[in-house]
C-alpha cells in the first residue's frame, strides 16, 4: 500500500522544489490529491469487516499519517534550505489558522454532554502569552485566537493579557488577528461585554433552545436553572452590538427535533444559529437520518425567517470529529482538539493527543493535521469495539452534512 503513494509523494517533492517559482500551486494540487486518496482508502479499510488482511491494510495506511513532515525531512536531507514558500506550499493544506487557549477548567455548569473535565485550574498569563507568541510567529498573515474553557470569562484577566499581546504583535508583524470566545453566557456582565465589544470579538454562546431543554442538558453545578442568567447575558451582548451566534447541542435521542431548536432560538431573536450533534455518542442510521431530515426542515425555516443557519455555511467545518485546531491547556500542554470529540477521560485524551509544550514548540504550521492525519490518529486510538463504531458514526454523520452544503 505504501508503494502506491510513493510515486505521488516523489512528484510532490519535486513540485515543492519549485515552490518559489509558482507559489507552490503545483505542490498544493498534488498534496491535496494524496490527502483525499489516503482518506478514502482509510475510510474503506476502517469500514471493512475485521480480519487479518483488513487489519494489515489499516495499519499500513495509518503509517502514512503526517507524511508532509517526512517530505520536509526529505527536502532538508537533499540539501534544500526550506524557505517560507516551501513551507507554505507544504503545510498550507493542513492544520488551521486558529489556536485555542483553554484558559480555565472552572465552569458554573455541568452539561450532560461536555467532555472537558471541571477542576480548579486556570492558565497563567505566562502560558497564555507563550500561546499568543507561538500563533503570531506562524507563516500565516491572518490568524484567529479562540478562548475556551470551562468558562473563559471566569479567567477574564488572562484573556485581557493575551488579547493585548496579540494586538501588539499583529501590529508589529503586519498581521490580522481575530478573536473568538465560547461562553455559557452566565458571566456576560457589563464589564465583560464592554471588553468583548472594544476588541471586536465574535462570541459563541451555548444555548440549547427552550428553557426546558437548557435546564435538562445544562444545569448549574448546584443543579439549578441557568436560564435567567443566560437570557440576561445574551441580551447585554445584543444591546451592545457584539456579533454572536448561539450553539445548541442535539443528542441522538432528540434528533428529530433539531428544527424545533432552530425555531425556538429564532423566536428569541437570535439571527445566527448553529446546531451541534453530540460527539462521542453513537448515532444509529435511523437517528442520523432523522437529524438530516430535521435539519432540512430547519434550513427551510431559517430561510423564511431570515436567520443564518451556520451549518449550511463553510464556516462550519465538517466532519467535526476531524477538527484540526490545536489547543493549549492551562499547564501549557498543546494537544489536538480532535481528541476532545471522543475521549471521556480528559487527562487520558491529553496523553493520546499531546503534540508539544507551548513554551518550546517549533514552527506552528508543522503541527498541523489534515483530515486524513486526524482520522489516522483517531482510528489508532479508538479503532476497536464500541469506540470504533462511535468514531465511524460521527465521521459519516459529518460527511453527510458536508456533502449536503
Amino acid at each position: 500500500m505504501t508503494g502506491v503513494y510513493e510515486a505521488s509523494m516523489s512528484r510532490a517533492e519535486r513540485a515543492l522544489l519549485n515552490a518559489d517559482k509558482d507559489g507552490g500551486a503545483a505542490a498544493r494540487r498534488i498534496l491535496a490529491a494524496i490527502d483525499a486518496a489516503l482518506f478514502e482508502a482509510l475510510r474503506r479499510a476502517e469500514s471493512a469487516a475485521d480480519g487479518s488482511a483488513a487489519a494489515s491494510r489499516r495499519a499500513e495506511i495509518k503509517k502514512l499519517a503526517f507524511y508532509r513532515r517526512r517530505l520536509l525531512g526529505r527536502l532538508i536531507k537533499s540539501g534544500v534550505r526550506p524557505t517560507g514558500d516551501h513551507l507554505r506550499a507544504l503545510f498550507s493544506g493542513s492544520g488551521s489558522d486558529r489556536l485555542i487557549l483553554l484558559v480555565t477548567h472552572a465552569c458554573q455548569l455541568r452539561c450532560a454532554y461536555c467532555r472537558v473535565r471541571k477542576y480548579g485550574a486556570t492558565m497563567t498569563a505566562d502560558v497564555a502569552e507563550a500561546g499568543v507568541r507561538w500563533l503570531m510567529s506562524s507563516l500565516r498573515r491572518d490568524v484567529e485566537l479562540q478562548f475556551f474553557g470551562g468558562e473563559p470569562l471566569l479567567a477574564l484577566p488572562v484573556v485581557r493579557r493575551a488579547v493585548a499581546l496579540a494586538e501588539t504583535s499583529a501590529r508589529n508583524a503586519g498581521k490580522t488577528v481575530r478573536f473568538l470566545l465560547t461562553t455559557n453566557g452566565l458571566a456576560l456582565d457589563a464589564e465583560a461585554v464592554s471588553f468583548l465589544k472594544a476588541h471586536r470579538f465574535h462570541v459563541e454562546v451555548s444555548c440549547d433552545g427552550t428553557m426546558s431543554a437548557q435546564d435538562a442538558q445544562r444545569p448549574t453545578a448546584r443543579g439549578t436553572s441557568s436560564w435567567p442568567q443566560l437570557r440576561s447575558g445574551v441580551e447585554r451582548l445584543r444591546r451592545a452590538g457584539v456579533p454572536y451566534q448561539v450553539i445548541a447541542v442535539v443528542l441522538p435521542e432528540d434528533a428529530s427535533r433539531a428544527h424545533e431548536r432552530v425555531a425556538a432560538l429564532a423566536a428569541m431573536g437570535h439571527r445566527r444559529i448553529q446546531i451541534n450533534y453530540a460527539l462521542g455518542r453513537h448515532w444509529t442510521d435511523a437517528q442520523a437520518g432523522a437529524l438530516r431530515e430535521s435539519m432540512d426542515r430547519a434550513a427551510v425555516s431559517a430561510r423564511r425567517l431570515g436567520v443564518e443557519l451556520v451549518n449550511l455555511t463553510v464556516k462550519r467545518r465538517e466532519p467535526v470529529v476531524l477538527n484540526s485546531e490545536l489547543t493549549v491547556d492551562c499547564d501549557g500542554t498543546v494537544y489536538r482538539e480532535t481528541g476532545v470529540c471522543l475521549e471521556e477521560d480528559f487527562q487520558e485524551m491529553k496523553k493520546r493527543f499531546r503534540v508539544a509544550d507551548v513554551r518550546n514548540a517549533g514552527l506552528f504550521e508543522t503541527y498541523g493535521a489534515t483530515p486524513f492525519d486526524n482520522f489516522a490518529i483517531l482510528a489508532s486510538a479508538y479503532g476497536r469495539g464500541g469506540m470504533r463504531r462511535t468514531l465511524l458514526s460521527n465521521l459519516e454523520l459529518g460527511r453527510s452534512f458536508a456533502e449536503a452544503r
